[in-house]
């Protein structure tokens, strides 16, 4: 075959692989979306706005953001049409549905210039979730979730005794104020249990890991920047290293940044400390000051000295220090999630088996498949869709474990109805090309309602 020919061929079929425009140039994929959204929300025709939403999850398109509203828009039609082997079968698509080629721009920037121990990464898209219509429905919960004023936190904490009380109320046919009584104390037990357990680990000589800096440093910048909640912000990633929490940092990515830092640092509440770096007061971390850092415009880096050390050295330099085993899983993650964490393989061994014995560790790494890294990822709609993915090179092994737990999945809900409700929308499953061990969990409004009220 002549070279011109084998162009020709690779022509035709890079146009073979491109989302069709539609009429007034609508792209494929935007059609079927508006189609899919009018049958179900305008003429209210289950029928047809399945069969279009299952068509847009055939799509190749780089509007990933509409095949994942479509994937949540078709489990709830599958749940109210009873079809629960459909429903399942589109969750089990989260993970490649619409894929073109691979896209970038999950993490802010300056994330790539992260030390290259740095093997476990989250991120929020904060915009993203607080838009959902699940989260305006739940307003109270986003807002407990986003506030960094105490005052605030604890009035919601009150009113969620206060409901959990009423529903108790309602279940057992007490008075509200007997179940208020009721709901007090077993807070309190929970809260004493707890307590008990982390004196007995600190008696028992297991040292408690320390927690990353991004911990408690959130909120403080929250409030020096002049803000009482994160709501605003528009996204972060949080990223440290599996061994050594205290090596750690955040990239925020916040609105009007260089006006807030200017005010705050003209109020006191942060100290200049060289070029767009500030020291966060009062807070101290390991001994040492929190430090604020912008290298990339509306980016805010926040970490230990030696950490922001290393990471101002990267970005001068230029050269991507994300290693690339944690960039090959985030990349693999859906852009358009709300929120998504990856792990490395190292991370997920130690994490998972690091407080076991040796031999307990060394019996369930030979029964169990062997991870290859792991990534998460939640997305809203008026569902709550969250997926897990563990890549393994073990798929005979996985394949066992699947089975052994859909076994158990089935056992539970088959001997108490409160279990089955919940676990009616889990899936655990292998990925199609057993390379993989698939989860998925959708949850509504009135199951997380009823979790939080617990």
């Amino acid at each position: 075959m002549s070279p011109r020919t084998l162009v020709a061929a690779a022509s035709l079929a890079l146009l073979a692989l491109a989302p069709a425009p539609a009429h007034g140039g609508e792209s494929s994929a935007e059609r079927l979306h508006r189609k899919g959204v009018h049958c179900m929300e305008e003429i209210e025709r289950r029928d047809c706005a399945i069969e279009h939403f299952e068509e847009l999850l055939d799509e190749r398109t780089d509007r990933r953001e509409l095949v994942t509203d479509g994937l949540l828009r078709l489990v709830k039609l599958y749940e109210k049409e009873d079809r629960p082997e459909d429903l399942k079968a589109a969750l089990r698509r989260f993970w490649d549905a619409g894929k073109t080629d691979t896209r970038r721009g999950h993490l802010p920037y300056t994330a790539r210039f992260l030390p290259k121990d740095f093997d476990v990464v989250f991120h929020a898209h904060i915009q993203r979730l607080m838009a959902s219509p699940l989260a305006q429905q739940l307003d109270e919960i986003a807002e407990y979730v986003m506030t960094c004023d105490p005052h605030v936190r604890a009035q919601l904490d009150d009113l969620r005794i206060f409901r959990k009380a009423q529903r108790k109320s309602r279940e057992t046919g007490v008075t509200v104020q007997k179940a208020m009584s009721d709901v007090v104390a077993e807070e309190k037990k929970r809260t004493e249990a707890y307590k008990k357990r982390r004196a007995q680990a600190e008696a028992e000589g297991r040292p408690r890991r320390p927690e990353p800096v991004f911990a408690d440093a959130t909120c403080q910048v929250a409030r020096a920047l002049g803000d009482d909640t994160a709501v605003a912000w528009t996204r972060g990633a949080f990223a440290l290293a599996h061994g050594d929490f205290r090596r750690s940092a955040a990239i925020l990515e916040i609105p009007d940044l260089a006006a807030k830092l200017a005010a705050a640092t003209t109020a006191g509440r942060l100290l200049a400390r060289g070029d767009d770096t500030w020291a966060l007061t009062p807070l101290r971390y390991q001994g040492q000051e929190v430090l604020l850092r912008v290298l990339d415009t509306g980016e805010l880096v926040v970490a230990p000295p030696a950490v922001m050390t290393e990471i101002a050295a990267n970005f001068a330099r230029g050269k991507r220090t994300l290693p690339r085993e944690v960039d090959r899983l985030v990349v693999g993650t859906p852009v358009d999630a709300g929120f998504f964490a990856v792990a490395t393989e190292a991370a997920v061994q130690e994490l998972g088996f690091g407080n076991m014995s040796k031999g307990r560790r060394g019996l369930l790494q030979m029964l169990l498949p062997r991870p290859e890294g792991l990534q998460m990822a939640g997305v809203a709609h008026e569902y709550f869709g969250f997926f897990l993915r563990m890549p393994t090179d073990t798929p005979l092994k996985a394949g066992a474990l699947v089975g052994v737990i859909q076994r158990m999945l089935a056992n539970q809900a088959e001997s108490d109805s409160d279990s089955a409700e919940f676990l009616r929308l889990l899936d655990v499953t292998q990925a199609t090309d057993k390379r993989a061990l698939l989860l998925s969990y959708v949850l509504s409004r009135r199951q997380i309602e009823t979790i939080v009220l617990q």
